[in-house]
């Protein structure tokens, strides 16, 4: 879903939304799908504001090129490899190994590459909201327990974030 939000910032012709929140992942690969998931509940009740975008990225994290233009700031929700599966995280800019390692590369590497590369002229600020998972061993679709639960309190999380975002901009 491509929305467009309301602010000073005009880039490529149009306006850019106060926050992009990208699901990340691949939902055939058990808890590495989290990201899809949570970006998938929050579309069901943000989806159509014109503040917030909400999308996925599967498979080529470089497609995130086609989005960097469209707001101030990016909210991408992974699975982050760990030992123990179910905690949430909060990483900040470039950090190494922020996925799973079902993708090619992690967001961070790709989000520092593009800057580096200056793909927009005003580079969006970025941060992942990350759960934990083991490294999946197999094929399924699902969440296993810990996961879930973290997801219900990382999508509560981003639920009163993105409240806020919306009670802000309607004041302004």
């Amino acid at each position: 879903m491509h929305l467009h939000g309301r602010d000073s910032h005009r880039m490529s012709g149009h306006v850019r939304a106060k926050v992009a929140v990208l699901g990340i992942g691949n939902t055939l690969a058990g808890d590495d799908g989290v990201g899809i998931e949570i970006a998938n509940w929050l579309g069901e009740k943000w989806g159509g504001r014109e503040e917030i975008l909400l999308g996925v990225l599967e498979g080529d994290l470089f497609a995130v090129t086609e989005w960097l233009d469209r707001a101030e700031r990016f909210i991408f929700v992974d699975a982050v490899a760990a030992e123990q599966p179910g905690k949430n995280v909060i990483l900040r800019e470039y950090q190494a190994g922020l996925s799973a390692s079902l993708h090619h590369s992690d967001i961070g590497a790709v989000m520092a590459t593009l800057r580096t590369l200056k793909m927009v002229d005003e580079f969006p600020s970025w941060e992942v909201w990350g759960i934990t998972i083991c490294l999946p061993q197999e094929l399924g679709v699902g969440l296993s327990e810990p996961v879930r639960w973290a997801a219900q309190l990382l999508i509560a999380d981003l639920d009163q974030y993105l409240a806020e975002l919306v009670d802000c901009a309607q004041v302004h």
